[in-house]
């Protein structure tokens, strides 16, 4: 099939790439709205003249494509506008209704809150309302809150930053993306109970989540089993390990977990079977796609109508449509219209993983599998042999049209998909089926029982065998960072082999296949951009002082003025390990020595570099002075700079992301005035100290 041959047969596909490409454009240059207005006025009138008789043919589909372009510049920088306000930096009063069921996180209740501003006093330009995570200390009365529930505090609302670590996760863009527009830890006693707010359609949907995922612990499910259970028929992820996560990730089952257009295949796929047509009538097709179409919406209430399971639902929900109107739906019309849709309500929608992954596999699926069907004929063959061609189609071209996007964001490539889709895929045809019984049967507490027992089963069955893939050799192959330009490329590349494909061009597959060859090859033959030599990293953790020393070799460790056990260093410091392939760190505690590192009461003395921790008064018993390259004061230190400097002479003061807001304002003001070099680590993020001959350097490490 030539391009221009698909456009015309796929309209609403030439109407969604415009648009995507307006909020592309929108979202990295930024237009102002005059030109906006301008582009749309150009477009309406190359529309109006490309009516006339006499007008070419193309100038009409060009000022259509241009209003698209201009309609997605429009609806992003109406995004932009509306989330570009922050959160006043006092303490202000504040009302905040829950919209998801609270979860216990440590010693904090997290929840996810509308929260609207109530103190009349605050300025015009800060933010008035929004979506924000509230953290609420652990107590009986938190522990009580549930979905709905009205809270009224006093506090800050902070916009998430990110802390300027090396090789972190951007929370900043994603909550951004999300659409929660901050967070706030409510002081113990600083909030009310207020009662019961009004439930909205998507938070009534949120609770009868929650009721299936307690009648799954009423029937004995726990852990491990409760997390898959709870992920794959309603898509609650909260709780779920993060080893098993893991595992399924490095089995490349990962898709199974998040509650998608998959799920909802396989109950559209088993109505339509068990629901044949016993007439050619078009009221008994009509009465069949209707109460299809219900049980979809039904399932995807269940599910509480997340974003993924809407889009599915809305695109199986065209097919029935064209079926009922005696027209071929065709698949790529109502994918295009269901992502036009929702871009159009939630353009940063775009951005957003989750999004990204589901559409290209389902437009890889619609473009590809077909061709690949009709090459391997599997019409011709029996039941069962069909079934495992058809699934190995099925996983090899979605596994193909995600792969620039798994390539950019993780790294990792499951090399056993084939086989664990081969295993996975039945079995969570057959567990959501199960499920459902569980469901339907809960009036009739013996039967459901009995269908639990079965459940729990298939359950177990699944979680071992992904275990067992997860756990054979080379399970997984890590790729090399590629950046935003090298997926482009890929996406490239896959875009010409999937043309060749389809149109059977043998000269083009040959040449896309050339072409990913040599783009491996320069990949495999670039320098590592691993950071060699001696080096400590200070990193942003506002919870407790961590440095990280890493020796040329690969020998590493892990210092804090904190006992292991309460450093939470791991999410910390695990992104920068996994990167560099560093093994597992040493813990140096307080007092620690061998061949590369010394810690001795707060001095650390690694590769010539020396740094002194303070977190407490006892500099002042220091009847010695003791220079150190850099003093790093952590949260405890009380003293005056003044004094501090005599004792601990340095080339540089390092203000630690954990100090308390006043001590470090007190401190900033005290070395301004005495002329003293300083670095707030809670402002530049995590430094990397360098040896430089007799002297140092210290180097920022975002971005690294």
């Amino acid at each position: 099939m030539a391009v221009s041959s698909f456009l015309k047969k796929n309209p609403l596909f030439r109407l969604a790439l415009p648009l995507v490409a307006g909020i592309i454009a929108g979202w990295y240059c930024g237009v102002d709205m005059l030109h906006i207005y301008l582009s749309a006025l150009l477009s309406a009138l190359a529309i109006c003249f490309g009516m006339f008789r006499f007008s070419p043919k193309w100038l009409f589909g060009l000022g259509v494509s241009l209003l698209m372009f201009s309609a997605g510049l429009f609806v992003e920088e109406n995004e932009e506008e509306r989330k570009s306000l922050q959160w006043s930096s006092e303490k202000l009063e504040y009302r905040a209704q829950l919209l998801e069921e609270p979860v216990v996180k440590g010693s904090a209740v997290k929840a996810l809150s509308s929260v609207v501003l109530c103190d009349t006093s605050a300025l015009h330009d800060v933010r008035k309302q929004g979506v924000a995570y509230l953290y609420f200390p652990r107590s009986v009365e938190a522990e009580e809150l549930e979905i709905g529930s009205v809270v009224s505090f006093k506090g800050v609302v902070s916009a998430y930053m990110n802390a300027g670590n090396p090789a972190e996760f951007d929370s900043e863009r994603f909550y951004y993306i999300k659409g929660i527009a901050g967070y706030s830890y409510v002081p113990q006693g600083g909030w009310t109970h207020v009662g019961i707010g009004d439930f909205t359609l998507q938070m009534r949907a949120l609770q009868l989540r929650g009721n299936i995922v307690g009648m799954y612990r009423d029937l004995s499910f726990e852990e491990e089993e409760l997390a898959l259970l709870s992920a794959l028929t309603v898509g609650e992820k909260s709780d779920f390990p993060k080893d098993l996560k893991e595992s399924y990730s490095v089995a490349g089952a990962s898709h199974i977990l998040a509650l998608s257009g998959m799920h909802l295949g396989v109950f559209y796929m088993l109505l339509v079977a068990l629901l044949p047509l016993w007439s050619r009538k078009r009221l008994f097709l009509i009465f069949r796609e209707a109460f299809i179409v219900l049980f979809i919406w039904a399932f995807s209430f269940v599910a509480g109508l997340t974003p993924s399971v809407v889009r599915a639902a809305v695109l199986f929900t065209l097919i029935s449509v064209g079926r009922c109107l005696r027209q071929d739906a065709s698949g790529i019309s109502s994918l295009s219209f269901a992502a036009i849709v929702m871009l159009v309500v939630s353009p940063h929608l775009l951005f957003d993983i989750s999004f990204q992954l589901s559409f290209a596999a389902v437009l890889s699926i619609l473009l590809l599998a077909p061709p690949l069907q009709r090459f391997f004929k599997i019409q011709e063959r029996g039941i069962v042999l069909r079934y495992v061609i058809n699934l190995f189609i099925l996983s090899f071209v979605a596994q193909l049209g995600t792969l620039p996007f798994v390539w950019y964001y993780f790294g990792v490539f499951p090399l056993y998909f084939m086989l664990t889709n081969l295993v996975v895929v039945p079995l969570a045809f057959v567990l959501m089926s199960v499920a459902v019984c569980v469901w339907v049967l809960s009036f009739v507490p013996f039967m459901q029982e009995y269908a639990a027992i079965l459940l729990q089963f298939i359950v177990g069955a699944m979680n071992g065998c992904v275990g067992v893939i997860a756990g054979l050799p080379g399970a997984s192959l890590s790729l090399p960072p590629i950046g935003v330009a090298g997926a482009c490329a890929v996406s490239l590349m896959l875009c010409m082999l999937s043309f060749a494909i389809v149109n059977c061009r043998k000269w083009l597959l040959l040449f896309s296949v050339c072409a990913m060859l040599c783009f491996a090859i320069v990949l495999i033959l670039l320098p590592d951009e691993k950071i060699n030599g001696d080096y400590i990293i200070i990193y942003n953790n506002r919870k407790n002082p961590l440095l990280h020393a890493v020796s040329r070799g690969g020998d590493n460790y892990l210092v804090s003025t904190v006992p292991q056990l309460d450093a939470e260093y791991e999410y910390v410091s695990t992104p920068f390990i996994k990167r560099e392939k560093l093994p597992a760190p040493q813990w140096a505690n307080w007092r620690y020595a061998d061949s590369s590192l010394t810690v001795d009461e707060g001095l650390v003395e690694f590769a010539g570099l020396k740094v002194r921790l303070v977190d407490n008064e006892q500099w002042r018993d220091n009847i010695y002075v003791q220079p150190a390259d850099v003093v790093v004061l952590c949260r405890g230190f009380l003293g005056k700079i003044e004094e501090l400097v005599e004792a601990y002479p340095a080339g540089c003061l390092v203000l630690d992301a954990s100090l308390y807001k006043r001590s470090r304002v007190r401190i900033m003001r005290e070395c301004a005035a005495l002329g003293i070099e300083f670095v707030d680590i809670s402002s530049q993020g995590a430094m990397m100290l360098l040896p430089s001959g007799e002297n140092f350097r210290l180097v920022p490490m975002s971005g690294k």
